[in-house]
């Protein structure tokens, strides 16, 4: 019964935090399908880009700690 319980906060916790970072995907989605055509706007999407993919690691990190 404990085991079952510990899968289904676990699951919860996995799903809210899924919301957010579906959240910052979907609002980013447009900038990174429009700004790599402008030529100016190349290096604000390399830095969309790392931001993303900084925030999304430290939150797998930050979740494999406990």
């Amino acid at each position: 019964m404990l085991a079952t319980a510990r899968w289904a906060q676990r699951a919860l916790i996995v799903l809210l935090a899924l919301v957010p970072l579906l959240l910052v995907t979907l609002s980013l989605t447009p900038a990174l399908l429009v700004l790599p055509f402008a030529r100016s706007r190349t290096s604000q999407v390399l830095t969309l880009i790392r931001q993303l993919t900084t925030w999304t690691g430290s939150l797998l990190v930050s979740s494999r700690e406990r």
